[in-house]
């Protein structure tokens, strides 16, 4: 299985700004000597060295992540703004000559969920085929609210590609081919899912969006089945615990929630994700430290891998 990132924000996409990447420059050259600006190799050297949130960027685009199984199938979790890039890469295959197919699952219809599903090509190339998964039985009707004429100038039905839709009991379980996914219903305004991936031994845990306040986590053994021996979570950990705290029934979580949850259930790496989309890289580059800070100050923590979501970041299980 192998798993792209391809939009990682919640709520809107964040740009990065003409501002913000003078920032980044002035602070890399402020942390190079004159050796490491002397030849084209030493550049790169010395640009390799610098941190993550100064020499790249987690991304702006929201919520969007593709999974490959083992056997080839193509799974599409949520259609965010990140999709549009993700449509661009698979127009160099299949999908370009009308002969793709992928499956769709969506974990809810909010916006920063479903947004890219105008601006994917794919979808407009007759031949291509998508099924589409939700346990939301009026997701069709959903999407094409997104497309009426008041809000876009091509309606949903005018994608040319096939589109079947198929509605899942909430905590059902399906099989594409050899592929085990198992939904579970989520903590949030409005409801959504999260999805468990079993593929050849190897298992992802998605969940975004998700709020585990203490009501939940007095309930956190009906989540068992569905976080337990996860080899990667991807889980939404928008807020800060403070910001967890003074923004409840807000829908999100926290670093230190997800951390909890990962350590009570065995999972091997977590993701945070669906980042704040006001929070710059330093920002998420501070999360990440007071994350991983926090894990440490607990022994039983220690086999956990905490990373954070960046827009390209590929995992393979």
């Amino acid at each position: 299985m192998i798993i792209k990132l391809w939009g990682v924000r919640g709520s809107l996409p964040t740009p990065v700004s003409a501002d913000y990447i003078e920032k980044k420059l002035l602070k890399a050259l402020m942390l190079a000597r004159p050796g490491d600006i002397s030849s084209e190799e030493s550049i790169q050297s010395f640009i390799r060295s610098l941190p993550f949130s100064v020499k790249s960027t987690y991304g702006g685009n929201t919520t969007c992540i593709q999974v490959t199984t083992g056997g080839g199938d193509l799974i599409i979790l949520d259609c965010g703004s990140g999709l549009k890039q993700l449509g661009n890469q698979l127009m160099k295959g299949d999908f370009g000559k009308g002969k793709g197919f992928a499956s769709v699952f969506l974990t809810h219809t909010h916006w920063d969920h479903i947004q890219g599903i105008p601006f994917f090509v794919p979808f407009y190339i007759k031949g291509n085929r998508f099924n589409f998964y939700s346990a939301f039985p009026d997701l069709k009707k959903r999407l094409d609210l997104q497309q009426v004429a008041t809000h876009f100038p091509v309606t949903f039905d005018y994608l040319q590609a096939t589109k079947e839709f198929i509605t899942l009991e909430p905590e059902e379980e399906l099989y594409l081919n050899d592929t085990r996914i198992a939904n579970k219903v989520m903590p949030h305004p409005g409801g959504a899912y999260g999805f468990r991936i079993e593929d050849r031994g190897r298992t992802l845990v998605y969940t975004s969006d998700c709020e585990f306040n203490i009501n939940e986590i007095d309930n956190i053994d009906n989540y068992r089945s569905f976080f337990m021996d996860a080899d990667v979570a991807i889980f939404d950990t928008q807020y800060t615990f403070d910001e967890a705290i003074s923004k409840l029934e807000f829908g999100h979580s926290s670093a230190a929630i997800a951390i909890d949850i990962a350590s009570m259930f065995n999972i091997k790496r977590l993701l945070l994700f669906h980042h704040e989309p006001n929070y710059d890289d330093d920002k998420l580059q501070d999360v990440l430290l007071n994350a991983r800070t926090y894990q440490g100050m607990n022994p039983k923590r220690a086999s956990l891998n905490v990373d954070i979501a960046s827009e390209g970041m590929e995992i393979e299980l």
